[in-house]
C-alpha cells in the first residue's frame, strides 16, 4: 500500500476528529486499500471520506453534530446529503450506525461497528475500520441498494473486486467470520455467480493486461466462498 490520496485524506480527518477519532469506525472506499497487500496497484481515488458513530437517537446525533460544528466541520448544505460536512477541503460523510437516528443505514454498520479493528495508517495514526468480512457485506448490501445491480458502473462492486483480487487470505478470513455475516456473503456471491452478466462485470474492473488470469483467480474465490 501506498500513500495515495486516499490515505492522505483518512489521515487528515483523523487528525481533524481529535478525540472523536476513538468512537468512530471508518468505512466506504477510502479504506478499501488497507485490505490488500502493499504490492497492490492504487485503488480508485474517492472524493469523500466515510465513517460511522455508534448513536442511539437523533437527539445523540445532534449533540455529535454541536461538538463537530466546535471542531470546525461544516454542514455541506448544497450537497443535498444530510450527514455530509466539509473541513479543510475534505468531505466527511458521518453516519450513525443505527438508522432511526437520520432514517438510513446499512444493514451491516451495527455489526460492523462492533466488530471493528484497529489499523495503523503510520506511526502517529491509528483508526478504526471494519474486519474484511464486514467491509465486503456492507460493500456487498450497497451494491444491491445504491448500485441497483449494476456491476459495470457500480464503484461498490468495484471495490469488491479490488480486494477479491490484491487482498491476502481473503478466504479464509471470510470463511472464519461469525455464521450470520458468513452465510451472508454465501449466499450473495452464490446470487452473483448464476448472473449471466457477473463475468462481464467483474472484467470491467480489472487490469486488461493480466484480466483472464485475475478474472479465474476472482472466479475461484468467489465459488469457494459460496459453496
Amino acid at each position: 500500500m501506498n500513500d495515495s490520496i486516499n490515505i492522505v485524506r483518512l489521515r487528515a480527518v483523523a487528525n481533524t476528529l481529535q478525540e472523536l477519532n476513538r468512537n468512530v469506525v471508518f468505512v466506504g472506499g477510502a479504506t478499501v486499500s488497507l485490505y490488500v497487500t502493499r504490492a497492490a496497484p492504487e485503488a480508485r481515488p474517492t472524493d469523500d471520506v466515510d465513517v460511522i458513530v455508534e448513536l442511539a437517537s437523533y437527539k445523540e446525533y445532534a449533540q455529535l453534530e454541536e461538538r463537530l460544528r466546535l471542531l470546525g466541520f461544516v454542514n455541506d448544505i448544497k450537497s443535498g446529503v444530510i450527514c455530509r460536512y466539509t473541513i479543510n477541503g475534505l468531505i466527511v460523510d458521518i453516519m450513525p450506525t443505527n438508522s432511526e437516528a437520520l432514517g438510513f443505514s446499512n444493514r451491516w454498520y451495527p455489526d460492523g461497528f462492533k466488530n471493528a479493528i484497529s489499523y495503523s495508517l503510520d506511526d502517529r495514526n491509528t483508526i478504526n475500520i471494519f474486519s474484511l468480512p464486514y467491509f465486503i457485506a456492507s460493500k456487498l448490501e450497497a451494491f444491491k441498494n445504491r448500485g441497483n445491480n449494476n456491476f459495470r458502473f457500480s464503484t461498490d462492486f468495484e471495490d469488491i473486486v479490488y480486494v477479491l483480487e490484491n487482498g491476502k487470505n481473503v478466504v479464509e478470513e471470510l470463511m472464519a467470520a461469525d455464521e450470520e455475516v458468513k452465510s451472508y456473503l454465501k449466499n450473495e456471491f452464490a446470487v452473483m455467480l448464476e448472473n449471466s452478466h457477473f463475468e462481464e462485470g467483474v472484467l470491467g474492473h480489472l487490469n486488461q493486461h493480466t484480466a483472464a488470469a485475475s478474472l479465474n483467480k476472482l472466479l475461484t474465490i468467489v465459488k469457494q466462498i459460496s459453496a
